[in-house]
């Protein structure tokens, strides 16, 4: 992901933390990545390797294993 500069953020997607120069690109962004349209490779890239329960967006596994694991 190319780097943006911090005046030129418009918009940081709630659930996995990228950032987006306008609001129309986060839209974009959620419809594709957090729309529950999750296929079995995204599944097991959002387990916890800890205790392999898994999750629909990067923002949920990251809160879990912060919350159950003490992890940062």
């Amino acid at each position: 992901m190319p780097f943006v500069e911090y005046d030129e953020v418009e918009a940081v997607c709630s659930d996995c933390g990228r950032i987006f120069r306008s609001e129309e690109a986060l839209a974009a962004h959620r419809e594709d990545s957090h729309a529950g349209r999750v296929d079995t490779a995204t599944l097991d890239r959002l387990s916890c390797p800890t205790c392999q329960r898994r999750f629909l967006s990067a923002g949920e596994l990251r809160n879990h294993r912060r919350r159950l694991h003490g992890e940062e």
